[in-house]
Formats: structure tokens, sequence, C-alpha cells
């Protein structure tokens, strides 16, 4: 599942990359490269990228998936860590949310937080999964899903022994996602796909 936002309804947050980095991330998938004997690709960009467009393809995939299939959720676009009633929550922003600060209950409705995704994954059948964020502060995801206080890398742990999935994000809770117009990419989708043009298949195969 690929998810890419270009234009948002509100067009101050407009990205110029996360389209053509969602673009690139699904022809590299539907290449295969005989790693798979089938690949099924949702790709959603732009003004189809609402919460319930987003949401309805993922029950799909709850629908679909099989223990033995791996599911790849790829999100490029923008994030924001609110703090709905004193509390940090993660959100990845879909098209029509058109305020990220300062409208808590908006972002509510029309934002898909970490605890969502979490549980999406938990009811999603597939043994093997991989959350990709290239999204600015998305580690800020994986510290919501730990105890407080612990470390970054115990939030990883407990993702993968909780919900079987492992999850990649694009910088720490503090850092920000970048653009360069001499790469026509974020800088992480295009590091990962330079990554993945130079593994062979075989290599991948041992991965999974």
């Amino acid at each position: 599942m690929v998810i890419g936002v270009n234009e948002y309804k509100n067009p101050k947050y407009s990205l110029n990359y996360a389209k053509a980095d969602a673009t690139s991330i699904k022809e590299e998938l539907e290449q295969n490269r005989g790693i798979f004997n089938s690949t099924k690709v949702y790709f959603i960009t732009d003004a189809e990228a609402t919460k319930t467009n987003i949401e309805a393809t993922l029950n799909q995939v709850v629908k679909e998936a099989k223990p033995k299939d791996l599911f790849i959720f790829y999100y490029a676009g923008h994030r924001v860590m609110s703090d709905m009633k004193n509390q940090k929550e993660f959100y990845i922003v879909p098209y029509d949310v058109t305020q990220l600060y300062g409208a808590e209950d908006a972002l509510a409705q029309k934002g898909i937080s970490a605890k969502e995704l979490q549980e999406f994954s938990k009811n999603i059948a597939a043994q093997k999964q991989l959350f990709i964020l290239d999204a600015c502060q998305s580690a800020g995801m994986l510290q919501l899903m730990a105890m407080r206080g612990a470390a970054e890398e115990k939030a990883i742990a407990q993702l993968a022994r909780s919900t079987g999935s492992h999850w990649l994000t694009v910088s720490g809770s503090d850092q920000y996602a970048t653009e360069f117009a001499q790469l026509g990419h974020g800088v992480f989708t295009y590091v990962l796909l330079e990554g993945l043009k130079a593994v062979p298949p075989i290599a991948i195969n041992k991965l999974l």
C-alpha cells in the first residue's frame, strides 16, 4: 500500500516530491524481480488520499492478506505531533487536513493516528509487515507507542513483538525530512530506492 501526498487541500502545505517518491516506490514494488509469486499494489495520491479512502484500503488488506504474505505500507507526506488533551499523538496527514496545528479535534477526525495504524497492523494476517514513513519527525510514532521514558530502540522492538511488523522512519522525532530538486525525490526515499536497485533478488529473499 503506497501513499504519496503532494497536493493538499490547503495549498500552503503542498510538497514537491512526495508523489514522485510514492510513484517510484510503487514501480519498484511492481517490478517484483522474481521475489514473490505475485504482487498487488494499492496506490493512493493527492485528493484521493483522504482518511476514508486510506482506511477503506487498509480494511481491504485486512480482508485479503494471508499469513504467508508480506505487507508493505509506504507513506510520503506531512506528519504532525498533536498535544490532544495534554497527550502527544502522532498523525499522518491525509489530503483534506487543512490545519496542522491548533485544531486538534479536526485533526483527530481527518488524520490517521499511530494507534489507528497499529490496530490495522494487528488485524492484518500477514506475518511479515513493513511500515515505511517518509514524513518529518516520523520517529515520534515509535516513541508514542513505547512506555514513557523508553528509548526509541525499545519502541521498535515492542512494535515488532506486538504486531509482527517492522517500522522504518525517515527521521528522529526532532528532525525534518528533506526534499532536494537535484534528486527529484526526498532524500530518504532516494537512498531507499538506490538500495533496492543495488541488492540482488536472492539477497532480498534471504532478508524476508
